[in-house]
């Protein structure tokens, strides 16, 4: 009998594996505290106000699930190189905060969009989701 081997279908430029379902919930959850640690920064306590907070990191997170696939954060050259794994986040984080803020800096969610706040997203926002995804990678390359 002939055995037939199959690989994961794809859905667009993104792997239908639920372990790429379960980065990309992850990947949210981390811009998520991102945003969370910017409240907290900024006197707001991000558990006591959590409405508060998932319309602050709602653009952030819309913007993020629009660039990164495309961008080729989850398919299995980024997920396995080191720096693949840079070269996309990188890519990926500093195109999600230009596409967030200019949501952000819609009339549907709190806060503006200035400059400055560009440049600290981009700069602060990498140094969450960059460690975060170079942990992925490094885990992956463990159980291989």
């Amino acid at each position: 009998m002939i055995e037939l081997r199959l690989r994961p279908n794809p859905v667009g430029r993104v792997a239908s594996e639920p372990s790429v379902v379960a980065l990309a919930v992850a990947d949210a959850a981390v811009v998520t505290a991102f945003l969370g640690f910017g409240l907290f920064v900024h006197g707001i306590e991000p558990w006591a106000y959590p409405a508060h907070t998932l319309r602050t990191a709602t653009p952030f997170v819309l913007a993020w699930a629009v660039v990164a696939p495309p961008l080729g954060a989850y398919r299995g050259r980024a997920l396995e190189s080191f720096r693949w794994t840079v070269a996309v986040v990188v890519v990926a984080w500093l195109a999600a905060t230009l596409l967030g803020s200019g949501i952000r800096a819609s009339s549907f969610f709190p806060g503006g969009a200035p400059p400055s706040f560009l440049l600290v997203n981009a700069a602060l926002g990498l140094a969450f989701v960059l460690p975060w995804r170079l942990a992925v990678t490094g885990g992956r390359r463990v159980r291989r």
